[in-house]
């Protein structure tokens, strides 16, 4: 007879009551386009209270506290256990830090560091030599 893992067991192995909060890296992609650059990092389970984002210098550094609630029926496996998150990126010269902006949608947080004005290619008008 097949019988649902026990709140005890997790693939039959180790015992749930096991798993304590954890540090964890998020999963992390870095994208560049002309305007900006793009950083999108993993955070389910995470509220927006639960998340925080600091500009020191030329460091971002990203930490998030995933909190398991105690409501409702016991997990009979629980995979998303509370965790802390961390990250911290190097911020290229170039970047404007006053401009940045984050948001988080479906688990997942997107942060848009922009270009400075300054920072952002332009092209440059070639005109004839005037006079002689």
């Amino acid at each position: 007879m097949n019988q649902a893992p026990s709140t005890h067991e997790r693939n039959g192995t180790a015992p749930a009551k096991a798993y304590h909060r954890r540090a964890i890296a998020p999963s992390v992609d870095v994208f560049e386009n002309a305007d900006e650059l793009l950083i999108i990092a993993d955070v389910p389970g995470v509220p927006n209270d639960g998340i925080d984002l600091q500009v020191q210098s030329d460091t971002l550094t990203l930490t998030a506290r995933r909190e398991t609630s105690g409501e409702g029926p016991p997990a009979l496996v629980r995979e998303y256990d509370e965790a802390d998150f961390t990250a911290t990126f190097r911020i290229p010269a170039g970047i404007d830090t006053s401009a940045i902006v984050a948001e988080t949608k479906h688990g997942t947080l997107v942060v848009r560091l922009p270009k400075a004005a300054a920072a952002k290619a332009r092209k440059i008008v070639v005109r004839p030599r005037s006079g002689g």
